[in-house]
């Protein structure tokens, strides 16, 4: 009987480790190319889905799979939450699994929408108007109703609608570009624009009453104080305070400070206490302006100077009376006196 001597027996079982290790190699190269051709394709290298989509369904964003999906981790994606989501898809190939996760994003792209009253409107020149008047209303599918917002606006501002025009020439006669701009929590814009016409006063004749002799009451001094305070405070109209103000509301509110009742309204505020001559004219008198009629109104301070709410551009501002009655094209309608 034949017998393999020592040095055959290393070498068979050198081979069979050879040969069992080449055969493990195979299996290994085998198994990790079959491991990295497996593959999930979206139909989107960055795959989104718009806010609110209805009946939505993950594998509508697969274009093609090499291999077959076995399950489907977290598929099930809440459109009405703005966010990433990651989905895991665990495909089999052979006799290799991989899991392939993708990130579906849900974006909100839609801009807020902007129901204009009107393209155009027309108003007389020195008469109180507020822009807001003619935005029926702006609204965005995520936020909802948005609101008008025109101070301290900055890049992180979110859900606001504001104007733009030329504050240097809005009180001008003339028709105006008035846009809206409307931005929502996600950054979305949109801008809608109307024409804003301003039409020149027609003057005429206005009945002066007889000028009286009155005292001024002992609060008028504490009224003027008061008003300086109130220096760079915005404009809004029908603005009775304590935050913005029109030019009637802005004396109405600084009166109303010390239990004395004004008008609210430049119309009222033509027959609130007694009329005074602009000769004898002392601080904490009121200053009604107008042309061909009364349209604004204003608080003497003293020194030939007035603070009123002038308009959207400049809010409450210290005017000197002179320049204002020939800058503005109005004269003065009568000045009052408060009892």
């Amino acid at each position: 009987m034949k017998t393999i001597d020592g040095p055959s027996k290393i070498r068979f079982l050198f081979l069979m480790i050879l040969a069992f290790l080449i055969m493990f190699s195979c299996m290994v190269y085998h198994n990790y190319y079959t491991f990295n051709s497996i593959k999930v394709v979206t139909k989107k290298s960055s795959t989104a889905v718009e806010y609110g989509s209805a009946n939505y369904d993950i594998n509508n964003v697969i274009k093609r799979v090499e291999g077959e999906i076995v399950s489907i981790k977290n598929g099930n994606i809440d459109t009405k939450v703005v966010g990433d989501y990651e989905v895991t898809f665990k495909v089999k190939k052979e006799n290799v699994t991989k899991e392939i996760p993708i990130v579906v994003s849900v974006k909100d792209t839609a801009a807020p929408i902007i129901q204009l009253k009107s393209d155009t409107v027309t108003i007389t020149q020195g008469d109180d108007y507020d822009l807001t008047w003619n935005v029926e209303s702006v609204y965005d599918e995520i936020d909802g109703d948005i609101y008008y917002c025109n101070e301290n606006i900055t890049e992180d501002s979110v859900s606001y609608y504001h104007f733009g025009y030329d504050p240097a020439t809005i009180d001008d006669v003339g028709s105006h570009e008035v846009s809206v701009h409307a931005k929502d929590s996600h950054g979305n814009l949109s801008i809608a624009i109307f024409t804003l016409v301003v039409e020149e006063r027609k003057q005429t004749f206005y009945y002066q009453p007889k000028y009286v002799n009155a005292a001024p009451i002992p609060a008028a001094g504490d009224v003027v104080s008061l008003a300086w305070a109130y220096l760079g405070y915005p404009y809004a109209a029908n603005g009775k305070g304590p935050y913005a103000f029109d030019c009637s509301g802005f004396v109405h509110y600084l009166y109303s400070q010390f239990g004395i009742y004004v008008s609210g309204s430049t119309w009222g505020q033509l027959y609130d206490g007694v009329p005074v001559s602009y000769e004898d004219i002392v601080p904490g008198d009121i200053i009604l302006w107008g042309n061909g009629g009364v349209s604004h109104s204003a608080l003497y301070v003293g020194d030939g100077q007035m603070i009123h709410a002038a308009n959207y551009s400049q809010g409450v501002i210290l005017s000197s009376v002179d320049q204002w009655r020939w800058g503005s094209g109005t004269y003065i309608v009568s000045v009052r006196r408060v009892q």
